[in-house]
């Protein structure tokens, strides 16, 4: 298989993370509903700088990350993870998955809280490959790693990211297939 088109440079995964970053400040403004306008109001910017970023996002710092999503109320993080793909053959996982599963687990603040939630809740994620979804699950301890027949992977920290097979993410996959490869 060849390497995701951002494997090629730091550069490309770099545009890769901000373009993703941007996309969750166009939902959330989406939601609100709040125009580039306000935005631009709230920053204390001018509309052509927000159009600049949201249309160009690959020189945007974590500092400008951090200003536009506080003055969407929204906050920011940076999450390393392994996926079993070291050569990035698949690209990273898009932000909207740790989102879905950072939910489902009921938005634990830390890691006492998600212990608390994975004390009471089946929460797993299956594997794509086997067709299986959310609701097929069965229960593991907290800190197994055991697996079915079925190949449904536990979730000490959160659901399994490369697994989920959940109905909401078929969207994100087909938007990551949009993308320049």
């Amino acid at each position: 298989m060849k390497a995701h088109w951002t494997a090629r440079s730091v550069k490309d995964y770099l545009f890769r993370i901000a373009a993703d970053f941007i996309s969750q400040l166009e939902n959330k403004m989406e939601s609100l509903p709040i125009s580039q306008d306000e935005l631009a109001k709230r920053l204390g910017v001018t509309k052509g700088r927000v159009s600049q970023l949201i249309n160009h996002p690959g020189n945007i710092s974590l500092a400008k990350m951090i200003e536009y999503a506080k003055a969407l109320g929204m906050k920011v993080s940076i999450v390393a993870y392994e996926d079993n793909d070291p050569e990035n053959k698949k690209g990273p996982i898009d932000s909207e998955i740790f989102r879905i599963c950072w939910e489902q687990l009921g938005k634990p603040r830390d890691f006492w809280a998600m212990q608390d939630i994975l004390k009471t809740k089946n929460v797993f994620a299956a594997n794509i490959t086997y067709g299986r979804r959310i609701d097929d699950f069965k229960t593991f301890p907290f800190y197994g790693r055991q697996t079915s027949a079925g190949n449904i992977a536990v979730c000490p920290i959160y659901f399994s990211i490369e697994r989920l097979a959940a109905n909401q993410t078929v969207d994100i996959f087909e938007r990551d297939k949009a993308l320049p490869s």
